[in-house]
Protein backbone atom coordinates (compact mmCIF):
# COMPACT_ATOMS: atom_id res chain seq x y z
CA UNK A 1 0.00 0.00 0.00
CA UNK A 2 2.63 2.13 0.95
CA UNK A 3 5.16 1.30 -2.10
CA UNK A 4 2.35 2.29 -4.46
CA UNK A 5 1.27 5.14 -2.90
CA UNK A 6 4.75 6.72 -2.91
CA UNK A 7 5.35 5.26 -6.63
CA UNK A 8 2.21 7.05 -8.09
CA UNK A 9 2.24 9.86 -5.79
CA UNK A 10 -1.15 9.56 -4.50
CA UNK A 11 -1.09 9.32 -0.48
CA UNK A 12 -5.15 9.31 -0.52
CA UNK A 13 -4.57 5.30 -0.90
CA UNK A 14 -3.41 4.61 2.27
CA UNK A 15 -5.27 3.73 4.93
CA UNK A 16 -3.89 2.87 8.10
CA UNK A 17 -6.54 0.97 10.21
CA UNK A 18 -5.87 -1.62 7.57
CA UNK A 19 -2.95 -2.70 9.68
CA UNK A 20 -5.52 -2.95 12.86
CA UNK A 21 -7.82 -4.54 10.34
CA UNK A 22 -5.16 -7.78 9.37
CA UNK A 23 -4.08 -8.03 13.00
CA UNK A 24 -7.94 -8.36 13.95
CA UNK A 25 -8.76 -10.78 11.61
CA UNK A 26 -5.25 -12.28 10.67
CA UNK A 27 -3.32 -12.49 14.07
CA UNK A 28 -5.05 -12.29 16.89
CA UNK A 29 -5.83 -15.83 17.73
CA UNK A 30 -9.33 -14.19 19.34
CA UNK A 31 -10.54 -11.58 16.94
CA UNK A 32 -12.21 -8.45 18.65
CA UNK A 33 -15.10 -8.58 16.15
CA UNK A 34 -17.26 -11.19 15.36
CA UNK A 35 -18.38 -10.91 12.11
CA UNK A 36 -18.58 -12.76 8.87
CA UNK A 37 -15.80 -12.09 6.50
CA UNK A 38 -18.35 -10.39 4.12
CA UNK A 39 -18.88 -7.64 6.95
CA UNK A 40 -14.58 -7.20 6.79
CA UNK A 41 -14.74 -5.96 2.85
CA UNK A 42 -18.72 -4.13 3.42
CA UNK A 43 -18.28 -2.42 6.62
CA UNK A 44 -15.30 -0.75 5.98
CA UNK A 45 -16.38 0.05 2.37
CA UNK A 46 -19.38 1.86 2.80
CA UNK A 47 -17.71 3.88 5.95
CA UNK A 48 -15.08 5.32 3.64
CA UNK A 49 -17.79 5.87 0.64
CA UNK A 50 -19.52 7.96 3.75
CA UNK A 51 -16.70 9.91 5.17
CA UNK A 52 -15.94 11.22 1.31
CA UNK A 53 -19.83 12.17 0.69
CA UNK A 54 -19.36 13.89 3.75
CA UNK A 55 -16.79 16.04 2.99
CA UNK A 56 -17.54 16.69 -0.93
CA UNK A 57 -21.13 17.65 0.24
CA UNK A 58 -21.11 18.34 4.26
CA UNK A 59 -17.84 20.84 4.67
CA UNK A 60 -18.88 22.70 7.63
CA UNK A 61 -16.70 22.55 10.96
CA UNK A 62 -15.03 19.56 11.53
CA UNK A 63 -16.99 19.12 15.07
CA UNK A 64 -20.07 18.52 12.67
CA UNK A 65 -18.61 16.47 10.12
CA UNK A 66 -17.12 14.10 12.85
CA UNK A 67 -20.17 13.78 14.96
CA UNK A 68 -22.13 13.07 11.19
CA UNK A 69 -19.70 10.81 10.12
CA UNK A 70 -19.85 8.37 13.65
CA UNK A 71 -23.74 8.86 13.75
CA UNK A 72 -24.40 7.38 10.20
CA UNK A 73 -21.64 4.56 10.31
CA UNK A 74 -22.80 3.67 14.01
CA UNK A 75 -26.38 3.18 12.10
CA UNK A 76 -24.69 1.07 8.81
CA UNK A 77 -22.91 -1.38 12.09
CA UNK A 78 -26.04 -1.33 13.54
CA UNK A 79 -28.37 -2.20 10.01
CA UNK A 80 -25.65 -4.59 8.66
CA UNK A 81 -25.69 -5.98 12.65
CA UNK A 82 -21.57 -5.84 11.85
CA UNK A 83 -18.73 -4.99 14.35
CA UNK A 84 -15.99 -4.42 12.35
CA UNK A 85 -15.53 -0.75 14.40
CA UNK A 86 -12.54 0.04 12.21
CA UNK A 87 -15.27 1.50 9.76
CA UNK A 88 -15.90 4.61 12.17
CA UNK A 89 -12.32 5.21 11.59
CA UNK A 90 -12.31 4.68 7.42
CA UNK A 91 -15.41 7.51 7.59
CA UNK A 92 -13.53 9.74 9.56
CA UNK A 93 -10.21 9.60 8.64
CA UNK A 94 -10.96 11.71 5.22
CA UNK A 95 -12.29 14.55 7.46
CA UNK A 96 -8.80 15.11 9.67
CA UNK A 97 -6.79 14.68 6.41
CA UNK A 98 -8.91 16.78 4.31
CA UNK A 99 -9.16 14.02 1.47
CA UNK A 100 -11.97 14.48 -1.36
CA UNK A 101 -10.40 11.68 -3.88
CA UNK A 102 -12.23 9.28 -4.85
CA UNK A 103 -8.98 6.94 -4.82
CA UNK A 104 -9.81 6.48 -1.14
CA UNK A 105 -12.79 4.57 -0.94
CA UNK A 106 -11.36 2.65 -3.94
CA UNK A 107 -8.37 1.44 -1.67
CA UNK A 108 -10.54 1.11 1.04
CA UNK A 109 -12.73 -1.61 -1.12
CA UNK A 110 -9.58 -2.97 -2.10
CA UNK A 111 -7.61 -3.29 0.86
CA UNK A 112 -10.35 -4.42 3.05
CA UNK A 113 -11.34 -7.44 0.26
CA UNK A 114 -7.96 -8.83 0.32
CA UNK A 115 -8.59 -8.71 4.49
CA UNK A 116 -12.02 -10.19 3.97
CA UNK A 117 -10.61 -13.45 1.53
CA UNK A 118 -7.33 -13.80 3.59
CA UNK A 119 -10.15 -13.87 6.70
CA UNK A 120 -12.21 -16.34 4.87
CA UNK A 121 -9.40 -18.78 3.85
CA UNK A 122 -8.17 -18.60 7.05
CA UNK A 123 -11.28 -19.28 8.73
CA UNK A 124 -11.82 -22.39 5.92
CA UNK A 125 -8.49 -23.51 6.84
CA UNK A 126 -8.77 -23.73 10.35
CA UNK A 127 -12.14 -25.59 9.95
CA UNK A 128 -13.84 -23.02 12.50
CA UNK A 129 -17.81 -23.36 12.70
CA UNK A 130 -19.57 -20.65 12.65
CA UNK A 131 -22.53 -21.41 15.12
CA UNK A 132 -24.83 -18.12 15.27
CA UNK A 133 -24.57 -14.24 14.98
CA UNK A 134 -23.37 -12.68 18.17
CA UNK A 135 -26.44 -10.49 17.51
CA UNK A 136 -28.85 -13.04 18.19
CA UNK A 137 -30.58 -14.29 21.40
CA UNK A 138 -30.74 -17.77 23.13
CA UNK A 139 -33.28 -18.89 25.72
CA UNK A 140 -33.02 -17.41 28.73
CA UNK A 141 -31.06 -14.06 27.41
CA UNK A 142 -32.80 -10.65 27.63
CA UNK A 143 -35.72 -10.24 24.72
CA UNK A 144 -34.13 -8.42 21.73
CA UNK A 145 -36.43 -5.00 22.15
CA UNK A 146 -34.58 -4.76 25.55
CA UNK A 147 -31.21 -5.41 24.12
CA UNK A 148 -31.84 -3.03 21.08
CA UNK A 149 -33.01 -0.17 23.68
CA UNK A 150 -29.43 -1.42 25.74
CA UNK A 151 -27.16 -1.10 23.04
CA UNK A 152 -29.03 2.59 21.64
CA UNK A 153 -28.68 3.78 25.06
CA UNK A 154 -24.70 2.94 25.12
CA UNK A 155 -24.20 4.60 21.41
CA UNK A 156 -25.98 7.78 22.14
CA UNK A 157 -23.39 8.24 25.10
CA UNK A 158 -20.38 6.82 23.08
CA UNK A 159 -21.81 9.86 20.70
CA UNK A 160 -22.22 12.07 23.42
CA UNK A 161 -18.96 11.64 24.55
CA UNK A 162 -17.28 11.93 21.21
CA UNK A 163 -18.89 14.88 20.82
CA UNK A 164 -18.04 16.47 23.85
CA UNK A 165 -14.09 15.53 22.87
CA UNK A 166 -14.55 16.55 19.68
CA UNK A 167 -15.69 20.06 20.94
CA UNK A 168 -13.08 20.80 22.95
CA UNK A 169 -10.21 19.62 20.52
CA UNK A 170 -11.76 21.28 17.06
CA UNK A 171 -12.04 24.54 19.54
CA UNK A 172 -8.57 24.36 20.58
CA UNK A 173 -7.03 23.75 16.94
CA UNK A 174 -5.78 20.06 18.42
CA UNK A 175 -7.79 17.78 15.41
CA UNK A 176 -5.37 14.84 16.23
CA UNK A 177 -6.75 14.50 19.49
CA UNK A 178 -9.63 12.79 17.91
CA UNK A 179 -7.59 10.90 15.50
CA UNK A 180 -9.62 8.32 14.00
CA UNK A 181 -7.97 5.34 15.96
CA UNK A 182 -8.76 7.19 18.87
CA UNK A 183 -12.25 7.23 18.56
CA UNK A 184 -11.82 3.19 17.58
CA UNK A 185 -10.37 2.73 20.78
CA UNK A 186 -13.03 4.85 22.33
CA UNK A 187 -15.68 2.33 21.42
CA UNK A 188 -13.70 -0.84 22.29
CA UNK A 189 -12.66 0.27 25.49
CA UNK A 190 -16.32 1.37 26.19
CA UNK A 191 -17.54 -1.94 25.22
CA UNK A 192 -19.28 -4.01 27.97
CA UNK A 193 -17.49 -6.88 28.70
CA UNK A 194 -14.77 -6.47 26.30
CA UNK A 195 -11.33 -8.06 26.68
CA UNK A 196 -10.10 -4.24 26.04
CA UNK A 197 -11.86 -3.29 29.11
CA UNK A 198 -9.99 -5.21 31.04
CA UNK A 199 -6.69 -3.62 30.22
CA UNK A 200 -7.92 -0.36 29.62
CA UNK A 201 -4.69 1.62 30.90
CA UNK A 202 -2.58 -0.56 28.79
CA UNK A 203 -4.46 -0.06 25.75
CA UNK A 204 -3.93 3.20 26.52
CA UNK A 205 -0.01 3.25 26.98
CA UNK A 206 0.23 1.10 24.04
CA UNK A 207 -1.58 4.07 22.28
CA UNK A 208 0.76 6.63 22.90
CA UNK A 209 4.01 4.87 22.45
CA UNK A 210 2.21 4.32 19.00
CA UNK A 211 2.31 7.38 18.23
CA UNK A 212 5.24 8.54 19.49
CA UNK A 213 7.78 5.29 17.83
CA UNK A 214 5.44 6.13 14.20
CA UNK A 215 6.56 9.97 14.43
CA UNK A 216 10.21 8.99 15.13
CA UNK A 217 10.52 6.27 13.17
CA UNK A 218 9.26 8.87 10.00
CA UNK A 219 11.14 11.68 10.85
CA UNK A 220 14.28 9.35 11.06
CA UNK A 221 13.81 7.05 8.48
CA UNK A 222 11.65 9.01 5.92
CA UNK A 223 12.11 13.10 6.51
CA UNK A 224 16.02 12.45 7.77
CA UNK A 225 17.62 9.26 5.70
CA UNK A 226 15.15 9.98 3.16
CA UNK A 227 14.53 6.76 2.60
CA UNK A 228 11.02 5.15 1.23
CA UNK A 229 8.20 5.77 3.13
CA UNK A 230 7.43 2.01 2.75
CA UNK A 231 10.13 1.32 4.93
CA UNK A 232 9.60 3.61 7.71
CA UNK A 233 6.11 2.05 8.12
CA UNK A 234 7.00 -1.24 8.65
CA UNK A 235 9.68 -0.50 11.30
CA UNK A 236 6.57 1.38 12.78
CA UNK A 237 3.94 -1.49 12.20
CA UNK A 238 7.42 -3.88 13.74
CA UNK A 239 7.43 -1.17 16.99
CA UNK A 240 4.29 -1.74 17.82
CA UNK A 241 4.53 -5.53 17.76
CA UNK A 242 7.46 -5.57 20.35
CA UNK A 243 5.07 -3.42 22.25
CA UNK A 244 2.30 -5.63 22.00
CA UNK A 245 4.44 -8.63 23.27
CA UNK A 246 5.80 -6.62 25.71
CA UNK A 247 2.76 -5.33 27.41
CA UNK A 248 0.95 -8.95 26.26
CA UNK A 249 -1.85 -6.85 24.40
CA UNK A 250 -2.65 -7.01 20.97
CA UNK A 251 -4.51 -3.72 20.09
CA UNK A 252 -5.28 -2.86 16.78
CA UNK A 253 -6.12 0.89 16.60
CA UNK A 254 -1.96 1.13 18.16
CA UNK A 255 -0.95 -0.04 14.46
CA UNK A 256 -3.09 2.78 12.81
CA UNK A 257 -2.11 5.68 15.66
CA UNK A 258 1.33 4.85 14.44
CA UNK A 259 0.99 4.84 10.76
CA UNK A 260 -1.42 7.75 10.79
CA UNK A 261 1.38 10.30 10.94
CA UNK A 262 2.73 8.82 6.96
CA UNK A 263 -0.47 11.00 5.80
CA UNK A 264 -0.35 13.89 7.89
CA UNK A 265 1.53 17.40 6.78
CA UNK A 266 5.46 17.16 7.99
CA UNK A 267 4.70 20.71 9.42
CA UNK A 268 2.50 19.41 12.14
CA UNK A 269 3.60 16.14 13.13
CA UNK A 270 5.91 17.16 16.35
CA UNK A 271 2.61 18.01 18.06
CA UNK A 272 0.60 14.71 16.98
CA UNK A 273 2.24 12.30 19.90
CA UNK A 274 1.19 15.09 22.77
CA UNK A 275 -2.39 15.50 21.02
CA UNK A 276 -2.78 11.35 21.08
CA UNK A 277 -1.52 11.36 24.47
CA UNK A 278 -4.27 14.48 25.44
CA UNK A 279 -7.00 12.92 23.16
CA UNK A 280 -6.57 9.15 24.16
CA UNK A 281 -6.63 10.21 28.13
CA UNK A 282 -9.79 12.09 27.95
CA UNK A 283 -11.36 9.12 25.71
CA UNK A 284 -10.44 6.74 28.45
CA UNK A 285 -11.51 9.00 31.28
CA UNK A 286 -14.57 9.49 30.12
CA UNK A 287 -15.19 6.03 29.37
CA UNK A 288 -14.23 5.21 32.73
CA UNK A 289 -16.66 7.90 34.29
CA UNK A 290 -19.92 6.87 31.73
CA UNK A 291 -19.06 3.09 31.41
CA UNK A 292 -18.01 2.15 34.82
CA UNK A 293 -14.07 1.48 35.91
CA UNK A 294 -13.78 -2.23 35.93
CA UNK A 295 -10.69 -2.16 33.04
CA UNK A 296 -8.64 0.41 35.19
CA UNK A 297 -8.66 -1.48 38.51
CA UNK A 298 -5.54 -3.14 37.49
CA UNK A 299 -3.32 -0.13 38.35
CA UNK A 300 -5.20 0.24 41.87
CA UNK A 301 -4.68 -3.67 42.39
CA UNK A 302 -1.04 -3.70 41.34
CA UNK A 303 -0.46 -0.80 44.13
CA UNK A 304 -2.80 -2.32 46.76
CA UNK A 305 -0.78 -5.86 46.06
CA UNK A 306 2.85 -4.11 46.21
CA UNK A 307 1.50 -2.62 49.24
CA UNK A 308 0.98 -5.74 51.19
CA UNK A 309 3.82 -7.18 50.13
CA UNK A 310 6.27 -4.21 51.94
CA UNK A 311 4.12 -4.59 55.29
Amino acid sequence: MFAVAEHIGQKEIIFPEIAALALGAWVMEKPPWESPPLHFWLSPTLAALTGILIVRFFAYSPFFMITAAFSLVSLQLKWARSSVLPSLSAAILPIITHSNSWYYPLSVCALSGAIAVGHRVMKLNDSEIISAPANTTVAGEKKPSALDRRQSVHWIKLLAGISLVTAVATGFDLLYAVAPPLIVAFVEVSKPGGAVRKKAWKALILLVLAAFSGVLWLRLIHYSLHLPIWFSAGISTATVFLFYHALRTPFPPAAAIALLPTILPEQGIHTYPWQVLAGSTALFMLSRACFGGSGFAWARGAAAQAYRKET
